[in-house]
């Protein structure tokens, strides 16, 4: 469980409206249709379908423990519950590097930025907390799918814990200013509640590219993409240290996560 401070933000750069019971998320240059549900029952998952290359980007709002499922099938339904949260969450961040290295070749240039990009520039100086660009890039990046899905696993006992069942506390998030959260047994501590998969994943990588402990994690990725190495610098993100280390290094291995580090949401639902 994590001991760093969370911070839970506004996504003001995306626009949202609904549609037919969906919601279509801007991304900065690309549309996404999202597909929200609710999961009441363990046999609800019995009809959720998989394609790596092609994965519906299906958000959930409510999820059940996955406690009453064998081990394999366990984790299965936890990569379809997750996974598509986390391609989803990376593409939008995807889609705003691509404008802030626009913005920085025109600044290189010296071509004038347009009224948009000088507010989506403050903006998201604001949201990241740096107005120097180079530092805004590497704040504002991503990683693979196999770390963010080790973490989870590790920190949901794969969907099973209590946090994860009363709010889709996905990654062991604390909560501190005075939010009601969820209460930890024999402690004070909190954990933070979520409205849904997709929120958990979005504030998970908000904190890893802000946080002071994540630095030299945020740093590191920029050279290598590889889950195993990087891994090394996310020490910080437990108490255990490098032992917290040794087990997503374990997850990562014996479940194969890397596969996933190739998946991609479905084109038909990108407009």
């Amino acid at each position: 469980m994590r001991g760093i401070v969370t911070i839970v933000v506004s996504l003001a750069a995306l626009s949202v409206m609904l549609l037919s019971g969906r919601e279509i998320v801007g991304t900065h240059g690309s549309d996404m249709e999202i597909i929200y549900r609710d999961l009441s029952s363990i046999d609800d998952l019995q009809s959720l379908e998989f394609d790596c290359d092609a994965v519906k980007p299906v958000v959930y709002r409510s999820v059940v423990s996955l406690g009453g499922l064998g081990t394999e099938e366990r984790k299965e339904a936890f990569v379809k519950i997750v996974l598509p949260s986390i391609l989803i969450a990376i593409d939008e961040i995807k889609g705003e590097r691509r404008e802030i290295n626009r913005i920085g070749e025109k600044l290189s240039k010296g071509i004038a930025l347009s009224d948009g990009e000088l507010s989506l520039f403050s903006k998201l100086s604001e949201k990241y907390r740096t107005d120097d660009i180079d530092e805004l890039l590497s704040r504002l990046n991503t990683h693979p799918p196999s770390i963010i899905l080790a973490q989870a696993a590790l920190e949901s006992g794969w969907g099973t814990s209590r946090f994860f069942e009363e709010g889709i506390n996905i990654f062991g998030t604390w909560t501190f200013g005075g939010s009601p959260g969820i209460k930890a047994v024999g402690s004070e501590a909190r954990l933070s509640r979520y409205d849904s998969t997709l929120q958990a994943v979005q504030d998970y990588l908000y904190n890893i590219n802000v946080g002071w402990a994540y630095k030299d994690f945020r740093e590191r990725r920029t050279d290598t993409p590889q889950s195993l190495q990087l891994i090394k610098y996310l020490d910080n993100y437990s108490i255990l240290r490098e032992e917290y280390v040794r087990r997503l290094n374990n997850i990562i291995r014996s479940t194969n996560l890397e596969i996933y580090d190739t998946c991609r949401i479905d084109p038909a639902y990108i407009h």
